[in-house]
């Protein structure tokens, strides 16, 4: 499976690259139904596309975040604890997603320094819970790739992060 996501990213990274247009399968909040809320932060220095899916659906998967200096993203704000404007930061998403409903993300990271060029992905899921907003950071080199996701709470006008520790890891072909 990893083999099918790589190169249906690849090709999809490439098209985008090319036309310099717009993300293809971009990723629409639900608006009905339990939700939540997720700020995405990106720490890679190249191109990286995250997908969400609920239904474990590599190919119809949205696109929930798409970070480069390449693609027009929707770099939106949902009004999440710390949110600040865009301010051109193209870095930093937040998205409503679906509470109740294991969300599986399918992540490709390729990067280029000098002649050296990186490829990674990483696939995870987790279930968020309706109400509460999340903070996924995902981290993207020649060396690795991590998620991280923490559950933001507000206590005294301060931000709390918690680790979300039941994030599993996609075994192989699990989502097809």
């Amino acid at each position: 499976m990893k083999k099918n996501l790589l190169s249906f990213c690849a090709v999809l990274i490439a098209v985008t690259i090319t036309s310099g247009c717009a993300v293809r399968n971009p990723y629409i909040s639900p608006t009905t139904g339990d939700t939540a809320k997720i700020r995405v932060i990106n720490q890679s220095d190249g191109t990286a596309l995250l997908y969400a899916s609920t239904s474990c659906q590599v190919a119809s998967a949205k696109v929930i975040a798409a970070f480069s200096r390449f693609l027009k993203s929707d770099l939106s704000r949902v009004s999440m604890y710390g949110s600040q404007p865009s301010d051109g930061n193209k870095d930093v998403v937040e998205r409503v997603i679906e509470a109740g409903k294991e969300m599986q993300i399918f992540t490709l990271y390729q990067g280029a320094k000098g002649l050296d060029t990186a490829q990674c992905s990483i696939e995870v899921a987790f279930t968020p819970k309706k109400d509460e907003q999340y903070e996924m950071t995902y981290v993207a080199n020649s060396l690795m790739c991590s998620i991280a996701i923490d559950r933001l709470t507000e206590t005294d006008a301060k931000i709390v992060r918690t680790k979300v520790e039941d994030v599993r890891r996609l075994s192989k072909g699990e989502c097809r």
